[in-house]
């Protein structure tokens, strides 16, 4: 081929690649470098073309080609780099980059990438170098921004991570990456709403991201709410099926929404592909805790504590068994030893560690050492809860549910005696009373369902919206109250098709009664009460997941209490359903006569498996799933009084 028709072949080629006609563009360059095998231009212009194809191997091996025949070609050598990084060849594009960058120390764009290949093989320190000389070039570069603040994030400076991260969205907001590395950054130091707005934003820009996925669901799964954090991590395993992380997370997601089994299956699962995986192990444990095989599950943990793997998780679990292993101490030591030395725990873990150690520090009647970890704990919780604002919400309750409106408006014509509520303050003794019940042969328990609250929102009622609770209950129509009441009796059927009774244990119902009995006027209610100082106390010492803001600081838990005795005052005054109030102390003091007393009221026939409740092997999902694992005790009766001299601002709160 003469030089003429060499020339016009690239003039051609040259076209073609400019209108991105790339197969073609490609077909003539080969020709062009099979027929002059120096020509660099052609190498580098096919090496672009398998790069835009992403072909990143052999755009490195013409680029390479390229670069032998024109070394100073600084344009080739960028994008010799760049294919490079992009075949996963880090190491060898990082020595690109610096080689342009010994001829062209101002190129940003070079110390970008060189940041980014740095990032990609763990050198934090260089790669965050790499980031700010880019910056210092060009402050308004968005993915230099984001690339200082992701590897800011991962050397857990999150506070710093967080202002380069909001640099780079203000630059671009539609960065998807910039709004996962800050919603991650924010979950890290407990700001979890944020985190959730965040990484809802990255999921909608790239919906088809596995890690946005998964990140978004765990974020979901910690404040709560459990049926979305679900649909978002069986979202990542569908983009991923070898998740092992977004499996464990939605094992433990499922397993609070009452799919013991389906969660059981999940970890199985990792476990027989990553049989040493120690968050599967761990969370296997937990779920043995919860069935009551203390053994089994200490069976799980005891080789990775013996090979001194400090998990968090791993620790938590021990945390939970060490009482009956009379391993309490070892347990708070190496808890305490966390907290003093890991830099990398996130808020949640150390709310986690802090709410763990009071609970052993209790157990051993350190009540000052107790009360001070659990202190910390509520600390680091972010509550959103307004006394005012919910003293507002019973308010419109009260006004909304009258006696001549109750007596004015229908009731389901769908009709059953199934239901039976069981409601109250948390950590009323709703869970001792269900277990009691779910003993007995007629009876299905069926935990704490969360259908009617999530409909209603009644757990926070907004007194301003008037398209909410309670507001929309006078306008209820028969058609309604219907459909409502049928969707709910066709949730207890696909639970326990067969059970005379099914016990909905969800304690925020006592917001709901009025509800209630227009929808299921055949229901019973169990109002369960204990001394409101333990029970706030006992709040104060839980860790909750979900939900219960008010807990977090004495003084709202005061002013919750007050409420809750407020409207049910006025339920009692309005509400025509069968209800009768369990003291929890009775209780304890006579298990027998309650137990008799509660099972009557159902209308089933006395069993004798009630007083053996603490025998079931049903798996218990809710904060007291240890205390129904054993017989009644009386430790828990004016427990307050150990922490009296700590508490002001709760029996305050409660006069």
């Amino acid at each position: 081929m003469s030089i003429e028709e060499l020339k016009q072949l690239e003039q051609q080629a040259a076209a073609l690649l400019n209108n991105q006609q790339l197969p073609a563009a490609q077909q003539l360059y080969e020709q062009v470098c099979a027929a002059d095998a120096r020509n660099a231009d052609a190498w580098m212009k096919l090496g672009v073309i398998h790069g835009m194809q992403n072909r990143h191997s052999m755009a490195a091996e013409c680029l390479h080609r390229s670069l032998a025949l024109k070394p100073d070609s600084a344009n080739t050598r960028m994008n010799y780099a760049q294919a490079l990084l992009q075949s996963g060849e880090f190491t060898q594009a990082s020595k690109q980059y610096e080689q342009v960058l010994d001829t062209n120390p101002e190129s940003e764009t070079a110390w970008f990438m060189l940041g980014r290949c740095r990032a990609e093989l763990v050198q934090l320190d260089a790669a965050m170098e790499a980031y700010r000389k880019a910056l210092a070039i060009r402050p308004e570069y968005p993915q230099a921004q984001y690339g200082l603040g992701y590897v800011l994030d991962r050397l857990d400076r999150n506070t710093e991570a967080i202002g380069h991260l909001r640099q780079a969205l203000r630059l671009n907001p539609d960065m998807a990456n910039a709004h996962f590395s800050l919603g991650h950054s924010l979950q890290k130091l407990g700001n979890l709403q944020e985190a959730r707005d965040h990484l809802q934003q990255a999921v909608t820009l790239n919906p088809d991201n596995p890690e946005f996925q998964y990140g978004l669901g765990t974020a979901l799964s910690v404040i709560g709410k459990q049926d979305e954090a679900s649909r978002h991590l069986r979202r990542a395993i569908q983009l991923r099926p070898n998740y092992p992380e977004a499996a464990i997370a939605l094992a433990a997601t499922i397993v609070t929404l009452g799919q013991q089994d389906d969660a059981q299956q999940l970890v199985e699962a990792v476990l027989e592909t990553h049989p040493d995986n120690i968050e599967a192990i761990t969370l296997a444990a937990t779920m043995d805790q919860h069935r009551g095989d203390i053994n089994k599950a200490h069976a799980r943990i005891r080789p990775l504590l013996h090979s001194g793997k400090a998990n968090i998780n791993l620790l938590l679990a021990y945390a939970t068994i060490s009482s009956k292993l009379d391993e309490t101490d070892n347990a708070a030591s190496l808890m305490e030893q966390m907290l003093a030395t890991d830099t990398s725990l996130t808020a949640t873990g150390r709310c986690n560690l802090h709410f763990a150690l009071g609970k052993l520090y209790d157990t051993n009647k350190q009540y000052q050492k107790a009360f001070e970890h659990y202190r910390k704990g509520n600390d680091l919780k972010y509550a959103r809860f307004d006394p005012v604002q919910h003293t507002a919400g019973i308010n419109a309750i009260i006004s909304t549910h009258t006696a001549a409106m109750m007596s004015g408006m229908p009731r389901a014509s769908i009709r059953s005696d199934r239901p039976v509520f069981v409601v109250g303050m948390p950590r009323s003794g709703t869970t001792l009373v269900e277990q009691i019940l779910s003993s007995h042969p007629d009876v299905f328990g069926a935990g704490e369902l969360p259908y009617l609250t999530q409909q209603t929102g009644s757990l926070h009622p907004e007194p301003t919206s008037m398209d909410g609770y309670p507001h929309f209950v006078p306008q209820l129509t028969q058609q309604q109250i219907d459909n409502t009441a049928k969707e709910y009796l066709d949730q207890l059927a696909d639970l326990s098709p067969d059970a005379a009774r099914v016990i909905d244990k969800m304690p925020g119902n006592f917001a709901l009664l009025g509800y209630i009995e227009l929808l299921f006027p055949d229901a019973r209610i169990i109002h369960c009460k204990r001394d409101p100082l333990d029970t706030c106390l006992s709040n104060y010492f839980q860790n909750f997941s979900r939900s219960q803001h008010f807990s977090f600081n004495l003084s709202h838990l005061g002013a919750f209490y007050t409420n809750y005795l407020r409207l049910m005052e006025h339920w009692r005054s309005i509400i025509t359903l069968p209800m009768i109030e369990v003291q929890y102390e009775d209780m304890i003091a006579d298990q027998e006569a309650g137990s008799r007393r509660i099972v009557d009221f159902c209308g089933l026939d006395w069993d004798e498996q009630c007083m053996d409740f603490h025998k079931s092997e049903r798996y218990v999902a809710t904060a007291s799933y240890d205390q129904v694992r054993r017989p009644i005790y009386v430790s828990s009766v004016s427990r307050w009084k150990n922490y009296e001299k700590y508490i002001g601002p709760l029996i305050d709160a409660l006069k």
